[in-house]
């Protein structure tokens, strides 16, 4: 793959500050020049956070808003903005050169090349255990976070990095991601060092961050018993998230805030007519205000929450996210009981129980103690909880959602075409999803 070279010989350092650490931006670094020094990897990996959660490229904002076009979250503002008005439209209007699906798939196959550079490295630049472990446990988390993100939109994916790399299944791609944060949580419980943590941006908390992905990622695949210990695993009441500041702003709050790209569509959070939010469900004002659109002087939907102001900070995960894959997990298990003991958690949990102050403060559920309906109310939940996460896509496919070739579809596209720049330099490139 052609991208990662041309990335990978670019021999000019940029090294930032934010937040009082220092970060080395990966698409401007050759791989000589951080592999010797522990100091240069572990801005690195500032480097690939920031990669990952900032600018108007990154994942954030292109999973948010690719998922959110696509199962009906957001609204498009002004229909120039030609990227984000093929994913309102989907279906074979969705072309591989759309800005967005080019930007999600080289920024996250840069973030697993960057990371995949740490973890190789990581020995040579020291021979301290302890510190090269440390290093490792960070680039194993965002190899995974990588890889795991990028296989919710596309079908297949490369996960390794050689020229004309074989595409792999999405069992295999999870199965892939989950080993590597095995291999992080392992380095965790052995105890991480001090020297490389000091110098790493401290809002992701990497512990549990590791955890509740090993739960969205064995959900996903399937192994649900494991999500089930994984979700146990996470602490609910710590803060983990891409933080921001007014060098580097919040990339939705940021682009959204212009007034004219895209914004939140209603409060149906892309549910249809049959599973829309109870009228006294408490996140409805906590993710969308109703307030008068600068452009037209008419009342229109905006999204708040975590994308009101460019200050905001984003969750890496929901707690509520770690209690709906417990009831999900329970409940294809066919365990309806503790299927809905961790649904109903959700349920009545109030803002004043939740770290970041999401809660739905509605009665415990009260409908039909069925496999059907019980995930029904979950697959609800999710859809309102975890309000533009840039999961809603894998969400309604493994719902089994009404999709673009169905009766009254509730997502325009089923995966995206692969983008022109993996094509044009990777004769292994599949056929593209019809839809």
């Amino acid at each position: 793959m052609k991208l990662f070279n041309i990335y990978s010989v670019l021999l000019i350092v940029f090294i930032l500050s934010s937040c009082d650490k220092e970060f080395i931006d990966p698409i401007n670094i050759s791989d000589p020049e951080v592999e010797g020094s522990v100091d240069n990897l572990a801005s690195l990996i500032n480097g690939i956070q920031k990669r990952y959660s900032t600018d108007r490229a990154g994942a954030k904002y292109t999973t948010v808003t690719a998922s959110g076009l696509t199962t009906g979250e957001l609204r498009l503002i002004n229909p120039g903005n030609e990227a984000e008005a093929q994913l309102t439209n989907g279906g074979t209007g969705l072309t591989i050169n759309n800005g967005i699906l080019r930007n999600l798939w080289g920024q996250l196959m840069l973030v697993r090349k960057e990371a995949t550079t740490v973890i190789n490295a990581a020995d040579e630049a020291t021979t301290d255990t302890q510190v090269a472990n440390t290093l490792k446990a960070y680039g194993y988390y965002y190899r995974a976070l990588a890889h795991g993100t990028l296989i919710q939109f596309f079908e297949q994916i490369p996960i390794s990095i050689e020229r004309n790399a074989a595409f792999k299944t999405k069992t295999e791609v999870l199965t892939a991601s989950i080993e590597d944060l095995e291999m992080a949580q392992s380095i965790i419980e052995n105890g991480l060092s001090t020297a490389v943590t000091s110098t790493i941006f401290d809002s992701v908390d990497l512990e549990n961050s590791v955890q509740a992905l090993l739960a969205r990622y064995h959900l996903m695949n399937g192994n649900y018993s494991s999500a089930i210990t994984a979700s146990d695993n996470v602490d609910l009441n710590v803060i983990s998230t891409w933080e921001y500041d007014a060098a580097i702003p919040n990339p939705i709050a940021d682009v959204y805030g212009t007034n004219n790209v895209v914004e939140a569509k209603d409060i149906a959070f892309g549910l249809p007519d049959n599973l829309l939010p109870d009228d006294n469900d408490g996140r409805i004002d906590f993710y969308v205000t109703l307030a008068q659109d600068p452009s037209t002087g008419d009342d229109a939907y905006f999204a708040v929450g975590f994308f009101e102001d460019n200050l905001d900070q984003i969750p890496t995960y929901l707690p509520g996210e770690v209690l709906l894959i417990k009831a999900e997990a329970y409940a294809r298990l066919d365990q309806l009981p503790q299927a809905i003991d961790a649904l109903n958690e959700v349920l009545t949990k109030t803002a004043s129980q939740d770290v970041y102050d999401l809660g739905a403060n509605l009665p415990a559920y009260s409908g039909l103690n069925q496999q059907q309906n019980v995930l029904e109310e979950i697959y609800r939940n999710r859809r309102i909880e975890l309000f533009m996460s840039g999961m809603s896509l894998e969400d309604s496919r493994r719902f089994g959602r009404p999709g673009p070739n169905d009766p009254n579809p509730e997502r325009n596209r089923n995966y995206y075409p692969y983008p022109d720049t993996e094509r044009d330099n990777n004769s292994n490139t599949p056929d593209d999803p019809i839809i």
